[in-house]
């Protein structure tokens, strides 16, 4: 299940199951100022939450953390609608998996 939807930040939430907890903040800021002049350019993956109407980001976790980073500057609002691909749960597992095994690979010629 692929399903392209406009949510609200304030019905995404960080999904518990996700390995990667935290994210470098110099990093999130120079996200969240390239996401405040350029958009958001990659979806954000997420899967059906809990509770009706909330989401858990699986993928996309360092966009979410510069997009709230934004809303807690004044510089977005907390309802701004994103593009979110919404999968199942099985799904959704697997891409945050290979997001994160992806993210730990060492580019060539890219410092850590």
């Amino acid at each position: 299940m692929t399903d392209i939807q406009m949510i609200a930040l304030n019905k995404l939430d960080r999904d518990p199951k996700n390995v990667r907890k935290n994210y470098r903040a110099d990093g999130v800021a120079e996200l969240a100022a390239s996401i405040k002049a350029e958009g958001l350019l990659q979806n954000i993956v997420v899967r059906p939450g809990e509770k009706r109407g909330r989401y858990f980001v699986t993928a996309g976790g360092r966009r979410f953390a510069a997009l709230t980073h934004l809303v807690e500057s004044g510089d977005c609002a907390n309802d701004r609608l994103i593009e979110c691909k919404v999968r199942n749960a099985d799904e959704a597992t697997e891409i945050s998996l290979t997001e994160n095994v992806q993210g730990r690979v060492p580019r060539r010629g890219v410092a850590e």
